[in-house]
């Protein structure tokens, strides 16, 4: 039993690296997923300033053909006042032009603010844009850094998978089939040191006659709390 203690502890190891890397390649990706949603919520806010822009844009030259129409009924008005006969249609011809001045004010003082609008808008996009386009270059970057680095996990992956099917034609069928069920269900730990009495899965402390039992090394034992598969784990002073 001694020796499918050891060949199951040599199968979690190899396990363990190869969890490493596959935790190393997803924390690459979800960095470069994390890049690519914050690039997409750039452009997306980009094009949201730019529609306010067109569209204010068109309001101003609405307003301005507005306003240099308003100002030719303005100047026809004031050429019909001198023509006028009647203190009536003096009256009411210097009203139209007064009204038509006040809206004049009025499309003025909007023109101001979509003036003030746009200025605003374009600062935005300008400083969007610039943030946007420094994001892209280290989406590239990590992209780059990631091609490279997932081509050195993926060499020491295929050398671990390979060592793994071996290590695995090693243990039997019954005891590989207990492993991978536990290590399915213990976040791919499914073998444990027991130091000091103390599991080093979930930490807590196995029973005295259960790790005077371990200590011998004759079957394999299993952590009342955690159900993990354990083996001593002796001090490294002991060991040396």
């Amino acid at each position: 039993m001694k020796e499918e203690i050891q060949r199951l502890k040599d199968l979690q190891e190899v396990d363990l690296k190869i969890g490493e890397i596959e935790r190393a390649m997803a924390a690459g990706k979800d960095k470069l997923e994390s890049r690519k949603e914050s690039i997409g919520k750039q452009k997306a806010e980009i094009a949201e300033f730019q529609a306010r822009l067109a569209e204010g844009e068109a309001r101003r030259r609405e307003l301005e053909a507005e306003v240099e129409d308003v100002q030719l009924m303005i100047k026809d008005r004031q050429n019909k006042l001198m023509k006028v006969q009647t203190n009536r249609e003096y009256q009411s011809i210097l009203k139209e032009i007064d009204d038509a001045k006040s809206a004049n004010r009025q499309r003025d003082d909007e023109l101001v603010r979509l003036l003030e609008q746009s200025e605003y808008l374009q600062k935005k996009i300008d400083d969007q844009a610039a943030l946007c386009a420094e994001e892209e270059a280290h989406y590239n970057d990590d992209s780059a850094q990631l091609e490279k680095a997932a081509a050195d996990l993926e060499v020491r992956m295929a050398k671990l998978q390979k060592t793994r099917v071996a290590k695995v034609k090693k243990v039997k069928a019954a005891l590989l089939r207990k492993y991978e069920q536990i290590r399915e269900k213990r976040g791919g730990v499914a073998m444990v040191g027991v130091n000091r009495g103390v599991c080093h899965g979930c930490f807590m402390n196995v029973p005295p006659q259960l790790y005077n039992e371990l200590l011998r090394e004759d079957r394999l034992h299993a952590c009342p709390t955690c159900n993990r598969l354990l083996y001593n784990l002796p001090d490294p002073e002991e060991s040396a």
